[in-house]
């Protein structure tokens, strides 16, 4: 695998500074590489939305999506920077969507987001947690730890959810709309229809990096 320059001097320095093997250095050099691809992503996520005019609805979207990463899983790519791009593109989309859809008459929005709670309770009860290949869950208390976590997100934006339809906040629908949207997206990584989602992206062509 080949790395971004600055993630193997980071770790060639640190492992010079510290005397760790070089086993570990591959290591460290991985670590700080999802770490630096991560944090750009999150950047030019928020980044691409504030340039779109949907700043605050990409954060909401991006926010609870990742509370559901975190507990629920769902299909990841086996590149880091794959999974960036997706990020990218996909959240700010759903920003735009959002304000769209928050154009729409109330009823329009409360029945999406009543869609959205049932779709992702149905798939956090039936498929979560789902883990990976590279990231298996081996514990049977672990596995319970995560689905009782993710029913408790679940439960919590849906009750952000519903305080945001009674709210008469300016920029309440808007929200309302693209955390409904982040409820489908994440029941449709959950599914095997994400999965072979991801698995397209992941048999497209990207150049590699050259160190």
């Amino acid at each position: 695998m080949s790395y971004l320059p600055f993630s193997t001097r980071l770790a060639s320095y640190l492992t010079a500074r510290s005397g760790v093997s070089p086993e570990k250095e591959v290591i460290l050099t991985y670590i700080i590489e999802v770490l630096i691809i991560n944090l750009l992503n999150v950047i030019f996520t928020l980044m691409l939305g504030w340039v779109l005019g949907v700043f605050h609805v990409t954060l909401a979207c991006l926010l609870a999506v990742i509370l559901f990463r975190h507990t629920a899983g769902g299909a990841h790519s086996q590149s880091p920077i794959r999974c960036a791009f997706i990020t990218i593109l996909v959240f700010p989309i759903m920003g735009l969507s959002a304000t769209f859809i928050s154009t729409i008459n109330a009823t329009f929005i409360n029945g999406l987001s009543v869609i959205g709670i049932i779709t992702i309770l149905l798939s956090v009860i039936i498929l979560a947690p789902v883990d990976s290949s590279a990231a298996p869950i081996i514990s049977d208390s672990r596995r319970a730890k995560l689905k009782a976590l993710s029913l408790l997100i679940v439960c919590l934006v849906s009750l952000v959810l519903v305080n945001l339809s009674i709210s008469s906040w300016e920029g309440a629908r808007e929200i309302q709309s693209g955390l409904a949207l982040s409820m489908l997206w994440t029941s449709f990584i959950l599914s095997k229809l994400g999965h072979r989602f991801i698995s397209l992206i992941d048999r497209l062509n990207v150049p590699k990096v050259r160190r």
